[in-house]
Order: C-alpha cells, then structure tokens, then sequence
C-alpha cells in the first residue's frame, strides 16, 4: 500500500482521473478506489468483532464483495486517494499488534455470473492475502494506465513478490 501511495503521489488529480481510451471509464483514481473499497469491507468486520472467540460454527462476517460504499474523494483527488491509503495502512498496523486477537473464521459472499449470490467460509488470513493479491492486479492496471499517460512506473510496482522473487534468482 505503501508503494500504491508513492506511485499515485507523483501524480496530479488531471492524471489520477484522465479516463483510459483502452478500459473506457477506467482512471487511475477509479482503481485505487476499487481496491481500497475491499480492504475496507474486510476491515469493517473486523472492527464489528465482538470477540476473538469465533469459530468454524461462529464466523465474522458476511463480507461481501458485491456490495462496496464507493468514496468518490478517494477516486477524485490524489489527495483523497492517499489520505484513504494512509487509513488502511493504519488498520493494518493496528491489525499487526493484535495479531492474537484477531478472529479466525469469517464468511464472505459475492455475485457470481449470472446475479446469483453465493457465500464462502474463509479466513481473515486468506482474506487479507486476497486484497493484497487484488490490489497487485489493480497495480498492474494502473502501471498501464500510466504507461497510456506517457509516464513510466517502476517495473516492481506492477508484478507479485513472487514474481520479482524468481526473476531475482533466474538473473543470479
């Protein structure tokens, strides 16, 4: 997240919200959005937490992904756009001191083709790893919309750690 708030930092709002002639509708703001909006529902159950004591029979949740409260500032201004940044990433700090606390189990829900709606038990773990995949994706999105506005981000920025790790090691 740190890295989303550098790169979008060294923007100006003309950028940030420049719509794509390839992803119609698409701006770099719409997608930091996008990504700090499933951040946030995982987030809101976590703080809905009564107790740590859940379990396989007494999931957090829902979480569903469907269904996002869209911060318009946080897709209008880089400004707006860091500030909800710098408001994850102090959750997550929060979320790494009481790591014992946090519960285990939560449910998550989202639409599948064709409308219908299904729901999944998951962990808050295995939820957390899949925002930070997502926002991964949505990098790589950004870094070709920058790329669309004559701007070069750094190759990094727009591949998993996974795989920045093995082209480390195959150039060994």
């Amino acid at each position: 997240m740190r890295h989303l708030a550098s790169i979008i930092g060294k923007l100006d709002d003309t950028q940030y919200t420049q719509e794509s002639a390839a992803l119609p509708g698409s701006t770099i703001g719409k997608h930091v959005r996008h990504v700090l909006d499933h951040f946030a529902l995982l987030f809101a159950a976590l703080a809905s937490a009564q107790s740590a004591s859940n379990n396989l029979q007494n999931p957090l949740g829902p979480v569903d992904y469907a269904h996002r409260e869209r911060s318009p500032l946080t897709e209008s201004t880089v400004d707006g756009g860091q500030c909800s940044i710098g408001r994850a990433i102090a959750i997550v700090e929060q979320l790494r001191e009481r790591e014992t606390a946090i519960p285990s189990f939560i449910t998550v829900s989202d639409t599948l083709p064709g409308g219908t709606t299904a729901s999944f038990l998951s962990t808050v773990d295995r939820e957390l790893w899949f925002c930070i995949h997502h926002m991964i994706h949505h990098n790589a999105i950004i870094a070709s919309l920058m790329f669309e506005l004559g701007l070069n981000p750094p190759t990094e920025f727009a591949y998993a750690p996974s795989t920045i790790k093995l082209a480390h090691d195959l150039a060994k």
